[in-house]
């Protein structure tokens, strides 16, 4: 009881990540709702899902408004709870698990090429961290080639290269 008399009550962070959401949607304009739900397999995780009439706009520029809305929500969360350990995961009726599907489709179809070719072939699009940490996990299973990162930043091309090609002009 003097706890909430001094104002040291527990902040909840399933109500600060409504709170704030409610606040970014409601001076943003957007024609949204939202779910949260807190992740019980992950200690401190929560999952929100965001849908409506505008979710279109979040998934622009390969979800870059979902990725935003993510860090500043997690930027929040640690001003706002610094001794806790919050994980966040944002996404729009499935985008990412899509996103992931189609970039792993994508990299199993360049690994065949570079073991076909037995040439080095190269992402046209420049991936995010986690694309390229997906695309390393894949590549790891398949002994015939390897994954490189390049470039500087956070956005980088990756190049898969057959182990053959290398050992050929090794």
């Amino acid at each position: 009881m003097l706890n909430n008399l001094f104002g040291d009550k527990k902040k909840d962070p399933k109500e600060l990540i409504q709170k704030i959401l409610s606040e970014i949607l409601e001076k943003g304009g957007f024609s949204l709702s939202y779910h949260v739900e807190k992740v019980e397999e992950e200690e401190g995780g929560f999952k929100v899902d965001i849908f409506g009439e505008d979710e279109g706009l979040l998934k622009t520029k390969r979800g870059r408004l979902l990725m935003a809305l993510q860090t500043y929500l997690l930027r929040y969360l640690y001003q706002q709870l610094p001794e806790e350990r919050i994980r966040i995961h944002i996404d729009s009726n499935g985008f990412w698990e899509e996103n992931e599907k189609r970039l792993l489709d994508l990299t199993d179809d360049l690994v065949s090429k570079a073991l076909d070719t037995n040439r080095p072939v190269t992402f046209k699009k420049d991936l995010s961290p986690n694309q390229r940490r997906l695309v390393h996990e894949r590549v790891s299973g398949n002994t015939g080639v390897t994954s490189v990162s390049i470039g500087d930043g956070v956005y980088k091309t990756m190049k898969l290269i057959p182990d053959t090609f290398r050992s050929d002009k090794g």
